[in-house]
């Protein structure tokens, strides 16, 4: 695992703890002319809040998907994605070994 994918590890996990769900949330969608994408615990946006970063140098889809290949993650549901707005949603369960 890479140094950034360590500490979106360690930030999630934060976030799950102070926020007592182990439900994360990806959504992803163009606005205007830009991609977008965004992590939720409940209505908490993590990047607001917690030291994820966005943007170029960000998190992306690839790292959820390393994060969900060495088990921290599991997929629990993946919607299509919107032809139009290529909105799409995909929620994690977040295997922790502390309790919530």
């Amino acid at each position: 695992m890479t140094d950034k994918q360590l500490k979106l590890m360690h930030e999630i996990s934060r976030a799950v703890h102070d926020l007592k769900s182990t439900e994360l949330i990806f959504e992803s969608e163009w606005l205007f002319t830009h991609p977008s994408q965004s992590l939720k615990i409940g209505d908490e946006m993590l990047h607001s809040t917690y030291d994820i970063p966005t943007g170029f140098d960000g998190f992306g889809i690839e790292d959820l998907e390393k994060l969900t290949e060495v088990g921290f993650l599991e997929k629990i549901y993946e919607s299509e994605e919107d032809p139009i707005t290529l909105e799409k949603i995909i929620k994690y369960k977040v295997n922790i070994s502390e309790p919530v």
